[in-house]
């Protein structure tokens, strides 16, 4: 599976602009102990065996049921959570091997955005000490250019000076989330991770801080890894769309291209759970999904959706499905790709 995985991405990288960030067979693994001694008993397998690229100035959206890994694959490649095996390349350095004064000069250029932005705050800090902190911490020792930083870092995603001196729960939902883009930029990274920046607002919040990135990304030439089980958000600011389904990346395709041709039937049914205002729009021929997700744990063998597709056969049980080719730019990891 990983040497054509590998190959159809060397295909895709040549169609298209400078990879900033390549990920390579990445697995993050996670123990499950018991018993006396506290032993190994078990691993659940997040992320297993994912490769993708994401090309400088895009916006890669990752999309999924909850507990497929999409999260966890985000925290791993900046080594927020330290990976089972696989590699991350950073503008052709692999971050997995740096040392850890390496990597913290290295994380300037890379920074996360949790889902809930009141927790990633100190609630004993005031709003200038948290940012002011990231700067301290990076070299910027004079107390007057800190303090001028975190201004003008303010002001740039739409709050106000004199918020400086407040705390996290003085603050609204949507400005805690401005607060912490704010102090993402702070070091003027080159790559943002969002972590479901949106799904905890309301929606039209959620339309300001999306119009919010997009601004930024435009003004700094920033790229993104999107984060998020809500489909519209990702489709309005995606250039490319990856689906993930119990660890595994099934579906990697331009945000066009995907929502209009899905080929994989796990993200036919993801679009056809979602909500259509018009109803004359609905798709009377949707497909629903039967079942529970399978356990991390012990994944069925083949191909991971099979429990679930109405498509299966025995093939698919006994032989897990190659990450290919099926279109420019269109990828799919399945035996019986759709359309």
């Amino acid at each position: 599976m990983s040497i054509a995985l590998f190959e159809a991405q060397k295909e895709q990288e040549t169609k298209t602009d400078e990879v900033l960030l390549s990920v390579r067979n990445v697995k993050k693994y996670f123990p499950v102990k018991g018993g006396l001694f506290d032993r190994v008993l078990a691993h659940v397998k997040a992320v297993d065996d994912v490769s993708f690229d994401i090309h400088r100035g895009e916006t890669l959206g990752l999309v999924g049921e909850s507990g497929c890994g999409k999260s966890t694959i985000g925290k791993t490649m900046l080594r927020i959570l330290n990976a089972s095996s696989g590699t991350v390349e950073f503008e052709g350095r692999n971050i997995f091997s740096l040392s850890e004064k390496d990597m913290r000069g290295l994380r300037r250029d890379m920074q996360y955005i949790f889902q809930d932005p009141f927790s990633s705050l100190n609630p004993r800090l005031s709003v200038g000490e948290s940012i002011a902190r990231v700067l301290r911490i990076h070299g910027m020792s004079r107390k007057s250019e800190r303090e001028h930083r975190v201004q003008e870092l303010l002001e740039m995603v739409g709050l106000s000076p004199y918020h400086i001196r407040r705390y996290p729960h003085e603050f609204s939902g949507g400005q805690r989330q401005r607060i912490g883009i704010a102090r993402a930029l702070a070091l003027n990274p080159k790559l943002i991770v969002l972590d479901e920046p949106v799904s905890a607002l309301d929606v039209s919040i959620q339309s300001q801080i999306i119009n919010l990135l997009e601004d930024l990304q435009k003004q700094f030439n920033l790229t993104y890894l999107f984060v998020s089980h809500g489909l519209n958000v990702v489709r309005h600011i995606s250039s490319r769309v990856g689906v993930m389904y119990l660890g595994k990346l099934v579906e990697l395709a331009e945000t066009d291209t995907l929502f209009a041709k899905p080929q994989h039937p796990y993200t036919q049914a993801l679009l056809s759970a979602n909500p259509v205002a018009d109803p004359r729009q609905r798709d009377e021929k949707k497909m629903v999904l039967e079942g529970d997700v399978p356990s991390p744990i012990n994944p069925p063998s083949g191909c991971r959706f099979r429990t679930r597709c109405p498509f299966a056969t025995q093939k698919c049980a006994e032989v897990e499905p190659a990450f290919a080719k099926v279109a420019d730019n269109h990828f799919v990891a399945c035996h019986y790709p759709l359309n």
